[in-house]
């Protein structure tokens, strides 16, 4: 009977596989866990992602995690990320997905992400912004109860959606430099990125660059 792998045996396991990519001994793709704060719209479209690249790159169905959905608010989604690395902690790539709404944690969880080293696919003001800039470079600050009525011009939007990612797809190139030229504004003169109030701002971009990235030579 084989034995349990240790943690330690897991880090060692881990950075073995990541010492062979950069050798180019590519035997094994990354693994991406992603917790989201939504429970419908974040996890559609990400579960869609997911779907695609299963299809059209032969990736393992275990090799894209969504962690199971228990909060709505942005500690309680590192929380839910923690809880799922406690059963299976073998993944290069660990997100979260929250946004920045009205949240009174959302700063104090940037700040505890990072120091478990968790990355973070935050919007400002929610994560329909993402979706906006797939269709027009948008740079008013607004409230996320007024961005759904914005994408309904450009699409019959709804939350519990399970198109969009299809929908918005030939765009997302589009909406990848939309989202980097808006963090580049707001750092312009050397100004640091404030998530809390650099609205409107997103780095789901980030994560989706992760994601094309898998199954790549």
């Amino acid at each position: 009977m084989s034995r349990r792998q240790s943690k330690e045996d897991k880090k060692l396991e881990r950075n073995r596989r990541k010492d062979e990519r950069k050798k180019g001994i590519k035997k094994e793709l990354d693994r991406v866990i992603i917790a989201c704060e939504g429970s419908k719209t974040e996890r559609n479209y990400f579960q869609a992602i997911f779907n695609h690249l299963i299809q059209n790159r032969n990736i393992s169905k275990t090799s894209l995690v969504l962690a199971r959905h228990k909060s709505t608010h942005s500690e309680g989604v590192l929380n839910d990320l923690i809880e799922a690395l406690k059963k299976d902690t073998d993944f290069e790539h660990q997100w979260i997905v929250i946004d920045r709404d009205e949240h009174e944690s959302f700063s104090e969880t940037l700040d505890k992400a990072k120091s478990k080293g968790v990355d973070v696919a935050y919007s400002n003001p929610s994560f329909e912004f993402w979706f906006l800039l797939h269709f027009e470079d948008y740079t008013t600050a607004t409230h996320r109860h007024h961005l759904p009525d914005l994408l309904k011009k450009h699409l019959p939007y709804a939350k519990n959606s399970t198109t969009v990612y299809n929908e918005t797809l030939p765009r997302q190139k589009d909406a990848i430099e939309r989202a980097k030229k808006i963090i580049a504004n707001f750092t312009l003169d050397g100004r640091k990125l404030n998530p809390t109030i650099d609205n409107p701002s997103t780095t789901v971009y980030k994560l989706v660059e992760v994601l094309n990235e898998l199954g790549k030579e």
